[in-house]
């Protein structure tokens, strides 16, 4: 039985999945229910009817009630970690669609919640707990910093963008990627950027900034060597370019992220 067809016959408030080799449904589909899906490790795709997000590990979505949606790997094992919710009394905030990195307060209410992975009975302590979730994550969706990366959707696009996330690390040129694609430079930044409204070395950026957020996060790095394993020269530079996309130097982020 697919995750959404169990979870439709559900009859709580609140529904928890958890599953370390999840199997993606290759089909779009929808639920009463609104999803919030946290991925512990690995990376996922997430496809709406227009549009198609990268969604890396320690990041998660909330995807709205009703919204047709499916999720896609080329990682060879995603662990995700997933809560239901019915949201018929919520205010209008909780009916739109967020992509955010996840805060060690969030990440460890989530993780706690295994407890009652595939519970199909009442319980009121389950309960409380994840609406206490529910109620504050507009907090933890505010306070955190957003990372929708669109994915193109042709075949050599999808082949150039897999092959940033294998080399992120190395010195990759715009050269490089198009004669890789046996197109011309120009005709490749126009195809990209018409795919995916940003430029060839946006994405690169921010896979690379993608890739630092999940060091910083397991703390077990400084800022150089974090700035010297996602592809730059220096922790100025790495410095320079985060602070440019997200509004805030690492060591801001790394306080915020423990906290």
């Amino acid at each position: 039985m697919d995750a959404h067809q169990l979870v439709d016959q559900v009859d709580k408030k609140s529904f928890v999945w958890h599953a370390e080799e999840w199997i993606h449904n290759n089909k779009f589909h929808q639920h009463q229910k609104a999803q919030l899906v946290f991925v512990e490790s690995g990376y996922q795709y997430l496809h709406t009817k227009n549009s198609r997000f990268l969604l890396p590990q320690n990041h998660a979505a909330w995807i709205p009630s009703n919204l047709p949606h499916k999720t896609t790997s080329a990682s060879e094992s995603v662990s995700l970690r997933t809560l239901y919710f019915s949201t018929s009394e919520m205010s209008d905030f909780y009916n739109n669609l967020y992509l955010f990195s996840v805060p060690v307060v969030l990440r460890e209410m989530i993780m706690y919640t295994e407890k009652w992975s595939l519970n199909m009975v009442y319980n009121q302590s389950e309960q409380t707990f994840l609406h206490a979730i529910l109620e504050e994550l507009p907090s933890f969706i505010q306070n955190s910093i957003p990372l929708i990366t669109p994915v193109p959707k042709s075949t050599n696009l999808l082949v150039m963008t897999d092959y940033i996330h294998q080399f992120y690390a190395s010195s990759i040129t715009i050269e490089e990627l198009a004669e890789k694609s046996f197109v011309s430079v120009r005709t490749l930044e126009r195809q990209f950027k018409k795919e995916t409204g940003i430029t060839i070395s946006k994405y690169i950026q921010m896979v690379r900034i993608i890739k630092s957020l999940e060091l910083l996060s397991d703390g077990n790095f400084n800022i150089g060597e974090i700035a010297l394993q996602t592809g730059y020269s220096s922790a100025q530079s790495y410095s320079n370019v985060f602070a440019k996309l997200l509004g805030k130097r690492p060591s801001e982020y790394f306080q915020s992220f423990n906290t």
